[in-house]
């Protein structure tokens, strides 16, 4: 399926598909009508809407909103509703946009797409470069392979994303999770044994084994420094108890990214990566838990998903440099980093 990326006066209006997860706004309508004034100010049609429900994060709604044929997807909701709308346009030659809309946004973070700024996001999706950037893929003891685009693991990470209360990531944003990690940070471990790529390591004590596609998963904390979006890897990291220092140790080796001699954290890069574990732990995909697994694999299609970027992009921590494929806009809006957002093309 081929993706006219801006509207020609030769042509239709271009159309812009959303998938939208409307538990995340207090007033769903209102936030649809905002953006389609938007969409329709930069000259395309009117945008097409699929919402999510309870029993579809948003796979469904992907695949109904591909049958028309559109322009652009684009996703607007949490990390669970950009994750499954990129698993359906994983492979695909339809551009993908990210409309952040949740608490922790890791991926629009990751990517320098503003989410607190809905005009910004709706330009980039709009006006942005395509870029390819990696999929993660994660396979546990049931045999599924799953798609995850920021982080998927086992252990403390699984846990605080499961002792995590909705509503109080409505009231608090990211101190929710403080609060959830806090009462489960002294939960017990697990022997792990990890192998990345060619390189097997022995069995260890354990809080975490967490696969990375971005350097930063949560809080905008860097736990996988040099982690790249689009480098064909996945960093792996593990978390173990700071024998010398306990659990003050563990918090300031997380706070500042000690990877040396005793530290808590251990990194590895690699195109794959497995881990057999002592006994079953809760697992998770970009912070939601999917049951326990003792064992697991995981992968990375590389750059299978065309996302729409910022222009420039080249600067953001989370990307290797790009290349932009037009002039940028002189008047455009800035990314988090400070670079200008749009580009005029034609």
């Amino acid at each position: 399926m081929s993706a006219r990326s801006r509207p020609s006066a030769a042509d239709e209006p271009s159309v812009v598909a959303i998938v939208i997860n409307p538990s995340k706004f207090d007033d769903p309508e209102a936030t649809k009508a905002e953006v389609r004034d938007l969409v329709l100010s930069y000259g395309w049609g009117e945008p097409l809407w699929f919402e999510t429900t309870k029993e579809d994060s948003g796979t469904a709604a992907a695949e109904e909103a591909l049958t028309h044929s559109p322009d652009l997807v684009c996703a607007m909701g949490g990390d669970g509703t950009v994750r499954a709308v990129a698993s359906v346009l994983r492979g695909g030659s339809v551009p993908y946009g990210i409309l952040p809309s949740g608490t922790g946004n890791l991926l629009a973070r990751n990517l320098g797409i503003p989410f607190n700024s809905l005009p910004d996001a709706v330009e980039i999706a709009l006006k942005g470069q395509d870029h390819g950037i990696d999929v993660g893929l994660a396979t546990f003891d049931d045999g599924v392979e799953r798609v995850f685009m920021v982080m998927s693991g086992v252990g403390l990470d699984a846990t605080i994303m499961d002792k995590t209360d909705d509503e109080l990531k409505k009231k608090m944003g990211w101190g929710a999770y403080v609060v959830a990690g806090g009462a489960n940070l002294f939960g017990g471990g697990f022997e792990a044994t990890v192998t990345v790529g060619d390189e097997s390591e022995s069995s260890q004590k354990s809080l975490m084994v967490l696969a990375c596609n971005c350097s930063s998963v949560v809080a905008n904390i860097e736990l996988a420094p040099g982690a790249r979006v689009d480098d064909g890897q996945l960093d792996l990291v593990l978390l173990r108890p700071n024998v010398i220092a306990g659990w003050l140790g563990v918090a300031i080796d997380v706070a500042v990214g000690n990877r040396n001699g005793l530290a808590s954290l251990r990194q590895w890069a690699g195109p794959d990566a497995t881990f057999e574990l002592d006994r079953p732990v809760l697992a998770e995909l970009d912070g939601d838990p999917v049951g326990e697994t003792q064992s697991g694999r995981f992968g990375v299609d590389p750059g299978a998903l065309i996302c729409r970027l910022p222009v420039p992009a080249k600067h953001h921590p989370g990307l290797r440099a790009t290349k932009p494929t037009n002039d940028v806009v002189e008047d455009a809006p800035k990314a988090d980093n400070g670079e200008r957002v749009g580009a005029d093309q034609g």
